[in-house]
């Protein structure tokens, strides 16, 4: 009687029900949202576009080629009596101007890789949250279906006892009673699953919405050593980032102070003038310097506007710091919190619900408790078992949190 009353194990069950659905494992949902995502793709375009600007920046300037003819008249012999002038401008840029766009650009290039690396480390945050939370509740859908799969016994053993007259009819009510109970549950669990699996799709990128089985095993005993806050601090992808920024809006300043100094461009050409009252020409070479001169535009808007964004850019990265700092502290507290709880009263409170319903059911075989009491015990190591199973994946998402907290994803 105690076999006939003991419950199925989920894992077999979800075994035989799944063979025919796709296996998932989480480094696999992963990769597959890190090949998948179009928004990363995006953000590594953003860094292809800033390696363009860069090398644009590193280019020389063409220089100019220009050819002009002077007293031009109606009668006149081209070749002896117009004059002719050839000429080549190349602008220089000895003051450090092309120096600061280049070293612009580049930083500009590190802050689109950092916020990159940003939206990939988020994106494996997200997915495997996702994946563990969809892998709880499958796991709570196969301990319903398999207490609902073992209750049928205990159904279809009562009934059997009450065509012999053994028990009251209202022992076999109670007992399909809680029998549909279950089956209701284990269909509410089957749609929270289905609905936590497509978040999952979705973080993933997925293109096809097909059934799969989350393979990764949910109580495999994982520990995590917690890392110090400097350690935190170097390793998080939102302090490169912000630093990133810092160091552009930095070149940018200085781009813009050199932006003030005068521009300089060299000419020289050649010239053919034809003199009064003869039949030739003289040939000329011409040389020149051209100099801006900065006496009312010195660039004072844009480097006013770049000094306030290398301000702004330290606020910011003072304040990313600040919720790092109280980002890490909150999911070590969770984590630590969530194993204490997992492992000295979800485990003891499993153990203890298994050992009563064992005892329940062989009591009952003997006939010295009544059908309800056993339906208390059963029902009682059920929602021990589920409350078991949500603090274990509720576990595992807090150490996807501390994980992330410190960096680790990246």
């Amino acid at each position: 009687m105690i076999r006939e009353f003991g419950l199925l194990t989920p894992v077999v069950l979800a075994a035989l029900a799944c063979q025919a659905q796709t296996r998932l494992g989480l480094r696999e949902a992963v990769d597959s949202a890190l090949r998948s995502r179009a928004s990363l793709k995006a953000e590594q375009e953003r860094v292809f576009a800033a390696e363009g600007v860069r090398k644009q920046a590193a280019l020389l300037p063409n220089p100019e080629f220009q050819f002009l003819n002077e007293n031009l008249r109606p009668g006149q012999t081209y070749t002896r009596d117009v004059d002719t002038l050839a000429m080549i401008s190349q602008p220089l840029d000895v003051l450090g101007k092309r120096k600061q766009r280049i070293a612009l650009a580049g930083d500009s290039v590190a802050r689109a890789q950092a916020d990159y690396e940003m939206a990939r480390w988020r994106v494996i945050e997200r997915v495997k949250l996702a994946y563990w939370n969809a892998r709880g509740l499958q796991e709570i859908r196969d301990v319903l279906r398999s207490a609902g799969g073992s209750f049928q016994k205990i159904v279809d053993y009562h009934a059997a006892q009450l065509n012999v007259g053994a028990i009251a009819e209202q022992d076999v009510l109670r007992v399909r009673l809680e029998s549909e109970r279950l089956s209701i549950n284990a269909d509410l669990a089957a749609l929270d699953f289905a609905r936590a699996r497509g978040d999952l799709l979705r973080e993933m990128g997925a293109k096809e919405f097909t059934g799969y089985v989350l393979t990764e095993p949910l109580d495999e005993n994982i520990q995590v050593e917690p890392l110090g806050i400097e350690q935190v601090l170097a390793r998080r992808v939102e302090i490169k980032a912000a630093r990133a920024a810092l160091e552009q809006a930095r070149a940018n300043a200085k781009l813009q102070d050199v932006s003030a100094r005068p521009d300089l461009n060299v000419t020289y050409g050649y010239k053919r003038t034809q003199l009064p009252d003869t039949v030739t020409g003289v040939n000329t070479a011409i040389a020149s310097i051209r100099i801006t001169l900065p006496f009312t535009d010195k660039n004072q808007g844009n480097r006013m506007a770049a000094a306030a964004e290398v301000r702004r850019q330290e606020d910011l990265l003072a304040a990313a710091e600040a919720e790092v700092r109280a980002d890490y502290y909150s999911a070590l507290q969770e984590y630590e919190m969530r194993r204490t709880e997992f492992l000295t009263a979800l485990q003891p409170l499993r153990e203890h619900a298994a050992t009563i319903s064992q005892i329940a059911s062989a009591a009952y075989a003997e006939g010295a408790v009544d059908l309800l009491r056993l339906l208390d015990a059963e029902r009682a190591r059920l929602d021990a078992e589920l409350a078991w199973t949500r603090g274990l994946a509720d576990y595992r998402q807090s150490i996807v949190k501390l994980e992330a907290a410190e960096g680790v994803n990246q």
